[in-house]
């Protein structure tokens, strides 16, 4: 393998990975009309450097007042926490740079070895993982400052301890893939078994961290501690007690163990899994040239069917649309993975009780219903791409003799049920756990609604006004507008949602019986007059404008 042409590559693939970076520096440099001398890939290893940075110090402040010297099982359940979490999102990354990339077929005619395309490939996809592991860096050398150890020997073993279990988790998931992918069932029925896999993957990821919020700890306090600490996990304690004793053979014979298993591993990855990707690859390669020769009709010629409902219709292709796996992955985290740490995770670690709420409390459950399905959508739910998913389809389809403004009626139904639905699963199961009294918990669920409805018009629409339909992967649709501007949106939303339920709260516990019933029907007030005014506004801006 040659060094320089894997550098190149990678280059390419970081700049392939992170394009909205890419496109806002070409943005900038259109607006100043001066070329950058700073190259593209330089702008992501920046951000990325930062991101591990801001990861590594904040873990760092966190894991500061803990001696883990006294907590050898708290020590080893957060490294297989972000051992997990890795994995997890690992088997994502894997899957989308190796399974789902179309990027080969343009390597192929080119002077690269195979053995070059998939390094530039793996160093990349080792960049995207590292910030999930980069917390146990700062516990090593926590740890080893705990012990008493010189700052000098804590780095170094620290180091080495990390990066032996940073490339175990690597060619893990790398291996996890392609046995995945190598089972008949899956060759059968891939898109079924990807999107199940996603879904796994993104509540396993809220499993493991309610798992470990909601751990039973010992009963005895042993000395030394102040807390109870957690089960010893056996075979990831080898980094504990290296760490405690970097001289101690015993200690070192364990991660002698984790050693012989990163050699089985990138023997697996080196030996079958990146060379029966190559060939299986090169196969599609020559398929989809073949099919390209003899080109079959578009999904969308189905529209033109006079024996099938057009409505029907159209809500089978919007059902194809969505089934990606990245957007079907952005979708469960924002429906699921960050809502349900804010609305279940607190039942789980805590046990909140609601059955005793009285119908005092009816207008502030139905305005926490609302303030919720602000955490639920995002520029990059569904209803924030799901025009731009046409691609050059929509064009296409503005040509059919049929009403535009009904197609798009159809497509915004289809999203707004889609949106709808995990939302109010997740609602009925707090109800249900938290034993929320049955009319609070419907005005909760109606507040759902409603706030999903009036954001689906919003981002519906700024679909409609961004329509970008030359998109290479979705990341292109995610940040129009800015990932800076939707990051602080959603915080702004969880923040301004939260005190707004104390403060309405508190106004009903300590006002008079007159002004509480003012404040309940303020506070109702507020979610209706929000709907009533949405459908108004966009269907005077919206609309009205579309051709029927």
């Amino acid at each position: 393998m040659r060094l320089q042409h894997i550098k190149q590559l990678a280059k390419v693939n970081l700049i392939s990975a992170n394009p909205h970076l890419i496109e806002k520096k070409r943005s900038e440099e259109a607006k100043t009309r001066t070329a950058s001398s700073f190259p593209p890939y330089m702008s992501v290893l920046l951000q990325s450097g930062l991101m591990l940075l801001v990861f590594f110090l904040l873990y760092s402040f966190m894991f500061f007042f803990i001696d883990f010297t006294q907590y050898p099982g708290m020590f080893t359940t957060y490294i297989v926490m972000f051992i997990i979490m890795a994995v997890l999102q690992g088997f994502y990354l894997v899957y989308n740079l190796f399974y789902e990339s179309k990027d080969l077929i343009h390597y192929l005619p080119l002077p690269f070895k195979w053995s070059e395309v998939f390094t530039a490939k793996l160093a990349v996809l080792a960049l995207m993982i590292l910030p999930y592991l980069i917390p146990i860096l700062s516990l090593f050398i926590l740890l080893g400052q705990d012990a008493g150890q010189s700052i000098l020997i804590s780095i170094i073993v620290s180091l080495f301890l990390f990066l032996l279990l940073m490339m175990v988790v690597f060619f893990f998931s790398v291996v996890l893939v392609h046995l995945i992918t190598k089972l008949a069932f899956f060759k059968k029925n891939k898109q079924a078994v990807t999107t199940t896999l996603y879904t796994l993957s993104s509540l396993g990821m809220t499993a493991v961290i309610l798992f470990i919020s909601s751990m039973d700890q010992e009963a005895d306090i042993p000395y030394g501690q102040v807390l109870p600490d957690y089960q010893v996990i056996p075979f990831v304690q080898s980094f504990h007690q290296v760490l405690l004793k970097p001289l101690s053979l015993n200690a070192w014979f364990g991660i002698s163990l984790w050693i012989v298993l990163l050699a089985i591993l990138a023997l697996i990855v080196f030996k079958w899994a990146v060379p029966g990707f190559y060939r299986e690859e090169e196969l599609d390669v020559r398929d989809r040239q073949k099919k390209t020769k003899n080109p079959k009709k578009d999904d969308s010629t189905a529209l033109e069917k006079p024996s099938v409902s057009v409505n029907r219709t159209l809500w089978k292709y919007n059902f194809g649309l969505i089934q990606d796996g990245t957007l079907i992955m952005q979708h469960l985290s924002s429906s699921i993975v960050f809502p349900v740490i804010i609305l279940l995770g607190p039942i789980f670690t805590n046990g909140i009780y609601l059955g005793g709420m009285t119908l005092h409390y009816w207008s502030l459950f139905f305005f926490a219903g609302f303030a919720y399905a602000f955490l639920t959508l995002s520029a990059t739910s569904i209803v924030g791409v799901i025009i731009s998913l046409d691609r050059e389809n929509f064009m296409y389809l503005k040509s059919l003799p049929f009403s535009m403004k009904n197609y798009l009626k159809q497509k915004f139904l289809f999203a707004f049920i889609a949106e709808a639905l995990l939302p109010l699963i997740l609602g009925i199961a707090f109800i249900f756990i938290a034993k929320l009294p049955l009319l609070l918990g419907v005005l909760f669920l109606a507040g759902i609604i409603i706030g999903i409805f009036v954001l689906c018009h919003y981002y519906f629409a700024r679909d409609f006004r961004l329509l970008y339909l030359e998109w290479q992967n979705l990341t292109e649709l995610f940040n129009r507008g800015g990932a800076f501007i939707q990051f602080v949106s959603i915080f702004s939303s969880l923040i301004i949602g939260l005190l707004s339920i104390l403060l309405i709260g508190f106004l009903l516990n300590n006002l008079t019986p007159i002004w509480q019933t003012i404040v309940s029907v303020l506070t109702a007030a507020i979610p209706i007059m929000a709907c009533i005014g949405t459908v108004k506004w966009y269907n005077e801006r919206f609309w009205s404008r579309l051709s029927d």
